[in-house]
């Protein structure tokens, strides 16, 4: 019997969906793996000269990481509604951000024009990431996904998060049993993947908590083999594969486009074997699990990582961290992610 749904995330429960994006524990560390990962990926091709293209909401918090990080001078953020391009022209806090009036699948039909409106050759490389947040269905991201790989050159960054939560495709009604409710899941995503449903996938594939994550992961490795697989010069190599769920359960794709001939060059210099959330094929999914903590908890775990592991963490805390998961299961994540944790402090501006 599957656990009730609404007991919610290691970050808490349902409405944790709705707090500020700052505040999100597991994105953040969602956001600083794709910065790990984007360093790596550096070793093998530098990425100043790379635009970013991304969804920068109000405040641009990634086309700041990515200036940050990597010295990327050209930063375009793409928004549809205009009350939200009006206010990242207020809120921009570099020059070299341009903030544009475009949609996803703009930019996937007219790519040339908005990285020369952003300031960059129409000829640059992309960092790209597409964090799509919208009520689309998920049919619709894979076929832009899709298209965005088909226009893409080699040596571009592509990164798509995708909502994968079972609640997207069908809420419990009231008194229906959890089997009735996955076969409806189930239905609805068949409905959605079509073609690209993985061969095989029964309603039983949703009793894992990662279920529908790995269903829609299977989904995209097939839109990359639709892309790809009669270019007999491009391939789009996957480079990180991650899942978190802050409220709704979420799923980013992250890899490059390359030339098949460099494949083996790009994983040697990137040594993902020793990066959380790094991933070696398509079946490398990493759950991003992690407690909420206080001050001194996360102190005195430190202290204890990596000597201790997560039963000997636990027995040091001596009380458990979740209602509902387990507190080794917890810890085990903190021991692989403590070095990407939010540690938030409150000041007076």
């Amino acid at each position: 019997m599957k656990a009730d749904e609404n007991a919610g995330s290691s970050s808490g429960y349902a409405g944790a969906f709705g707090i500020n994006y700052a505040l999100r524990p597991h994105k953040f560390v969602d956001r600083r793996l794709f910065m790990e990962v984007l360093s790596r990926f550096s070793n093998f091709l530098p990425l100043q000269n790379h635009a970013y293209v991304g969804l920068g909401s109000f405040a641009m918090e990634d086309h700041k990481l990515v200036n940050a990080s990597f010295g990327t001078q050209v930063l375009i953020s793409l928004e549809v509604e205009p009350d939200v391009v009006a206010r990242q022209r207020f809120n921009a806090p570099l020059s070299c951000i341009t903030a544009t009036q475009h949609s996803t699948d703009d930019f996937v039909l007219s790519r040339a024009a908005i990285l020369k409106e952003g300031g960059a050759s129409p000829e640059a490389n992309v960092i790209a990431w597409f964090d799509m947040t919208d009520a689309q269905p998920v049919s619709v991201y894979l076929d832009t996904f899709a298209s965005l790989l088909r226009e893409g050159e080699i040596g571009d960054f592509i990164r798509f998060t995708v909502d994968v939560d079972g609640k997207t495709l069908a809420r419990k009604r009231e008194d229906e049993k959890y089997e009735v409710l996955r076969n409806r899941r189930f239905d609805k995503l068949r409905e959605l993947l079509g073609t690209r449903l993985k061969r095989g996938a029964t309603p039983q594939d949703l009793d894992d908590d990662l279920g529908i994550a790995r269903l829609i992961l299977h989904a995209f490795e097939l839109a990359t083999d639709e892309v790809f697989h009669l270019d007999a010069r491009r391939i789009f190599e996957p480079l990180s594969l991650t899942t978190y769920a802050d409220g709704h359960r979420m799923l980013s794709v992250s890899g490059s486009i390359l030339g098949r001939d460099t494949v083996q060059e790009c994983r040697a210099r990137m040594h993902l074997e020793n990066v959380p959330g790094g991933a070696g094929d398509w079946e490398a999914l990493t759950n991003i699990q992690i407690p909420q903590l206080t001050v001194w908890e996360k102190l005195s775990l430190d202290r204890r990582i990596p000597a201790a592991d997560a039963a000997e963490l636990a027995a040091m805390l001596n009380f458990r961290l979740h209602e509902t998961i387990e507190t080794t299961t917890l810890l085990s994540g903190y021991s692989t992610f403590h070095r990407f944790y939010p540690n938030f402090r409150h000041f007076v501006l």
